[in-house]
């Protein structure tokens, strides 16, 4: 653990030359080379900053950032992904749960259309209107496919 954390320290430090040479080069060397001598030397070069990135991760704002704190942004971002997933978790098993309508413990394409459908269907009249489907959102908080609401296997973007 120790490695991948002095890594990700290295990257958020330096990372800015990865950025740096994914610009055109002409602009690069027009705006780096001081002496004009069309060639960039280590004095010149200065690796695009992140915007904020000392900032943010300078948790006690003493303008330095420090293992400690470094680590406890790696800590939040777990604990972030970690509540992220289990949110997901939850909503797969509760659309599991609702399309497995005859309870064997499997969901069929036919039991996971209907799900998604039922989900869109608010007054459960067998049909879906304009409206219904313009207020459909997919579960996972996203954004439709590029087709609609039907883009992902159901009209809810459901799988």
């Amino acid at each position: 653990m120790k490695k991948v954390t002095q890594t990700f320290a290295l990257i958020l430090l330096a990372g800015g030359a990865a950025l740096a040479f994914g610009k055109p080069v002409d602009r690069m060397i027009d705006k780096l080379d001081s002496d004009g001598d069309g060639m960039i030397s280590a004095e010149e070069f200065q690796p695009p900053r992140r915007r904020g990135m000392i900032e943010h991760m300078d948790v006690n704002n003493d303008g330095a950032v420090t293992m400690e704190e470094i680590n406890q942004q790696i800590a939040d971002r777990q604990t972030k992904m970690a509540d992220q997933q289990a949110e997901q978790t939850a909503r797969i098993r509760t659309f599991f749960n609702d399309a497995d309508t005859d309870g064997d413990g499997t969901v069929t394409q036919e039991e996971a259309q209907a799900a998604a459908f039922n989900r869109v269907d608010e007054n459960q009249d067998g049909y879906l209107t304009e409206e219904e489907l313009r207020k459909a959102k997919p579960p996972h908080g996203g954004r439709h496919g590029p087709g609609g609401p039907g883009e992902r296997g159901g009209p809810h973007g459901d799988p």
